[in-house]
């Protein structure tokens, strides 16, 4: 029988010396990379080599769903500065939801900033 090593299906990497590596290429169908690269970070066995690295973000064939992202990030950040200026505390979520559909969440950021931003200016001529 295997040894249990907590939690994970393999053994945890020793940090002080180099571990066996192999370089290998795996070929994903886009409609699974996300699940699929996901899962292999989960495991935290995997090094990515990035393949284009002499391009910029913005000149890869995936730009459009970065500027998204980007533009996501910038909405959770504009939340967490108005939590922080009223003094709320963001709830920490330990369930992580791998199946996320981004599309889903970029409408409900947009719906929630547009409240929230009409909510401040309400407040704003309340004052």
């Amino acid at each position: 029988m295997a040894e249990s090593h907590g939690g994970g299906c393999c053994p945890p990497m020793d940090l002080m010396r180099s571990e066996p590596m192999q370089l290998v290429q795996v070929i994903v169908p886009m409609e699974s990379a996300h699940l699929t690269v996901s899962y292999l970070g989960d495991l935290g066995l995997v090094q990515f080599k990035d393949l284009n690295s002499e391009k910029s973000p913005f000149q890869r064939t995936y730009a459009a769903q970065i500027k998204r992202c980007g533009e996501m990030a910038r909405k959770i950040r504009f939340f967490k500065d108005q939590m922080s200026k009223a003094g709320v505390s963001p709830k920490v979520i330990l369930e992580k939801e791998i199946d996320i559909d981004l599309d889903d969440v970029e409408v409900k950021l947009e719906e929630l900033e547009s409240e929230l931003v009409e909510i401040n200016a309400n407040n704003d001529k309340l004052q």
